[in-house]
């Protein structure tokens, strides 16, 4: 049997108007804006499609539904947007708590549709025992009426000691960024960053913490200013931004500091996740991550700089529980202080599934993960002589184990590569008053020296 297919062209229509309708709140133009064709263009299914994707990525609409009507000739038609607003703004909570550090806690409050504009805006404020700061963010998603995102954010936050940072932070500054779309899917952000960062460490601190590492007194009191510039590549073919069940997202970031500012360092990080639907409701996600940290302008990185890990990598550690240590900051007692390192990879499986046994509209799921990583390479000094008095505290660091320092010095490094790992469960419930997702977190394997945090909580609502 033979199967002929005949096509024949037939005559092209034009769209004669675009008709928006069931947007009680978001203007018009921020609609229409999304599309790549006007009144009086050629009707273009691909293109239709492109816009009612990039119209549900927005999260400013509950349903998106692109139909057409006839117009007032055989060669025209009318195009019918069909939308419904949504609650595009945020309160949220989140915080953790552990037996050392007691609660942490943030509440932001922010605006992704402010005024019906289609921008974005947002003020948060990190309270908690140990942390106060406050942030400001506002983006421009479509800048000089071009499909380039730009925006800034200013940011004050002040850190009191505790035992895994014992130490107080200050930082202040601010970025200007830029996104440009290079497809639909490929994104280029650009970045400029300035701020500034101090610790102090005083003796109230020594009091309750212990005697710091040398590697953190060097630098106590000196406020340094960072001059940065960046770039993200950003890949995205998730089928939702906001709840995806299928597709992936690749991200790819660096940074350049050394602009002017008082340190030089090149800093790359790499994240990707993907998402497999199982059955159903049933969704699998992995997630890979890895980053690099190295100095080039000749001097040491400084210690401030390095990366600190812990549950972002893997769940089931305290906050910088995992990577080097100083091993004789933590002989009067106390735990030994992270050290930072410059390299870290991370691995991540989740499987989220439904709770049968509750009505789907109460809207809770439950997940099991498991996490895998590390964080090493730690390249800062051991033995300091500007400080003062340094010739009293040096220590026989081959005489502690685990130990990578050979002979005296004032910093005994604890560094090793070996993988971490933890097991857990989650529950997620989208709640009356927002999201909200519950880890518990087993650690399976860990060196001695890193710290365990097994249980975190964070939390939200919409208005």
């Amino acid at each position: 049997m033979s199967l002929v297919f005949a096509v024949e062209e037939g005559p092209r229509v034009y769209i004669e108007r675009i008709e928006i309708r069931g947007n009680t709140r978001t203007r018009d133009w921020v609609i229409r804006r999304e599309f790549d064709l006007a009144e009086g263009d050629a009707y273009n299914r691909v293109l239709i499609d492109r816009a009612e994707r990039r119209l549900r990525n927005l999260g400013y609409f509950k349903d998106v539904k692109i139909t057409t009507e006839p117009g007032t000739a055989p060669d025209r038609v009318i195009l019918v947007v069909q939308v419904d607003d949504q609650p595009t703004g945020d309160f949220s909570i989140s915080g953790g708590y552990s037996t050392s550090d007691g609660f942490i806690g943030e509440v932001a409050i922010s605006e992704k549709n402010f005024l019906g504009r289609g921008q974005y805006v947002r003020l948060a404020g990190t309270l908690g025992q140990n942390t106060q700061g406050v942030d400001f963010s506002f983006t421009e998603p479509y800048f000089l009426d071009y499909r380039v995102a730009a925006g800034f954010d200013l940011y004050y936050k002040v850190t009191s000691a505790t035992s895994s940072s014992p130490y107080d932070t200050t930082t202040g500054g601010g970025t200007l960024r830029v996104a440009l779309p290079l497809t639909d899917e490929l994104t280029l952000g650009l970045r400029y960053s300035l701020y500034q960062k101090e610790i102090t460490i005083d003796a109230d601190t020594i009091a309750d913490y212990g005697t710091p590492s040398w590697a953190l007194r060097e630098v106590s009191g000196v406020a340094s200013i960072t001059s940065s510039v960046g770039y993200t590549l950003t890949y995205n073919m998730l089928d939702n931004n906001i709840d995806p069940t299928n597709g992936y997202l690749l991200e790819l970031k660096q940074d350049f500091a050394g602009l002017g500012g008082d340190v030089d360092y090149i800093k790359s990080t790499f994240d990707s996740r993907f998402y497999f639907p199982v059955y159903g409701d049933v969704v699998l996600m992995f997630r890979g991550q890895a980053g690099n940290i190295t100095s080039w302008g000749g001097d040491d990185l400084r210690i401030l700089d390095n990366f600190f890990k812990g549950p972002d990598i893997v769940r089931g550690f305290a906050s910088n529980g995992i990577g080097p240590r100083d091993l004789a900051s933590g002989l009067d007692g106390s735990d030994p202080d992270a050290l930072g390192g410059t390299l870290y990879w991370g691995t991540s499986a989740e499987l989220q599934f439904p709770l049968t046994f509750l009505p789907k509209d109460i809207g809770m799921k439950a997940a099991v993960f498991a996490d895998a990583g590390s964080l090493w390479g730690y390249e800062g000094g051991t033995t300091f002589q500007n400080v003062s008095g340094w010739q009293d505290n040096l220590v026989n660091c081959d005489a502690i184990a685990g130990s990578k320092t050979k002979g005296y010095a004032n910093v005994c490094v604890a560094d090793s590569d070996s993988i971490r790992s933890s097991v857990g469960v989650s529950l997620i419930w989208k709640s009356p008053f927002g999201p909200l997702r519950f880890d518990y977190a087993w650690a399976l394997t860990k060196e001695d020296y890193d710290q365990t945090q097994a249980f975190r909580f964070s939390g939200g609502t919409k208005f």
